[in-house]
């Protein structure tokens, strides 16, 4: 696994210091597309309190997904390697509580597949709104 898969030094679970939250962990999401993929999505998640990570490759995905327990993960419909789809069917067998959201162009094909495969949909405009709505 890249040794530079998360943003928060290790995705570790950020603490709120004060108010009723204060003995919960951080929600962890996931972005899989790379340290480049979704900046604003990223930010957005982050003042909502959230801890964000950037898996660099499909693999390093499927251990976070595995090994660090993440409330959602944020795909690319298109990558380089392995669908977005595929991928998402897969953590959904891996972890069928997981929330997955699908980021790429709108269509009612793609919407719909992503339905399909156990994800939902979003514009990368749209996407931390949409993590925000699953959970």
């Amino acid at each position: 696994m890249n040794g530079n898969w998360c943003n928060s030094g290790g995705c570790g679970l950020a603490r709120s210091k004060s108010g009723p939250d204060a003995r919960r962990k951080a929600p962890r999401v996931v972005l899989g597309g790379g340290p480049g993929f979704a900046p604003d999505t990223a930010e957005q998640l982050r003042r909502h309190g959230w801890d964000v990570c950037n898996a660099a490759t499909t693999d390093d995905l499927h251990a976070i997904a595995l090994r660090k327990n993440p409330t959602a993960v944020v795909l690319p419909v298109e990558t380089g390697g392995e669908s977005g789809f595929l991928t998402c069917a897969k953590l959904r067998l891996m972890r069928p509580k997981l929330r997955v959201v699908l980021v790429g162009e709108p269509s009612p094909r793609a919407e719909r597949f992503a339905g399909f495969v156990g994800g939902g949909f979003a514009t990368e405009a749209t996407a931390a709104d949409a993590v925000l709505k699953l959970i």
